[in-house]
């Protein structure tokens, strides 16, 4: 009797440690694979997040760019009218505020921007806040526009640009 009692407590003992092992070596292959993942940079979500162009209304994106000390961008508009004396102003996480000018077939300032015309905005960085170049930058950019010629209520289209950062 007491050997039979010794060995249903052997084999409880046993089943124990085998669950505890199996387990242990499934623990043990994920943190594997995790690590891994982590070495080789697959779990950096800005390495794996595509490159984006935004805009809310107005304006579409018909090519962008980020270099080391501006941010460039081709705005076609999509409003299906004329709009008024654009202005543009932009934020980024690396310098805050930056300055935009604004152009239209090589004529800085336009008055005015008819439908499928094409608006060059570049938003320079403070020159003490560069970009770093192959990494990600994400620049936020506000256009203000009017529908009509003589002012009116200003409209805003918001959008923003996220992208890897090129070399000058």
């Amino acid at each position: 009797m007491k050997n039979i009692k010794n060995s249903i407590k052997n084999k409880k003992g046993q089943a124990a440690i085998e669950f505890l092992v199996t387990y242990g070596w499934a623990i043990m292959a994920a943190m594997v694979v995790i690590g891994a993942l982590t070495y080789f940079g697959m779990t950096n979500p800005s390495t794996s997040l595509p490159d984006k162009c935004i805009f809310s209304n107005a304006f579409g994106c018909k090519d962008y760019q980020i270099n080391e000390t501006a941010a460039k961008l081709q705005m076609m508009n999509t409003f299906g009218q004329t709009i008024y004396t654009p202005t543009a102003s932009c934020t980024n996480d690396n310098a805050g505020s930056c300055t935009c000018s604004v152009a239209s077939e090589g004529t800085p300032n336009p008055a005015y921007i008819d439908p499928d015309g094409v608006l060059e905005i570049i938003c320079d960085n403070p020159p003490d806040s560069p970009f770093d170049a192959k990494d990600k930058a994400k620049v936020k950019v506000s256009i203000n526009y009017y529908k009509t010629p003589t002012g009116g209520y200003k409209q805003i289209s918001l959008g923003e640009v996220y992208t890897t950062v090129q070399n000058e």
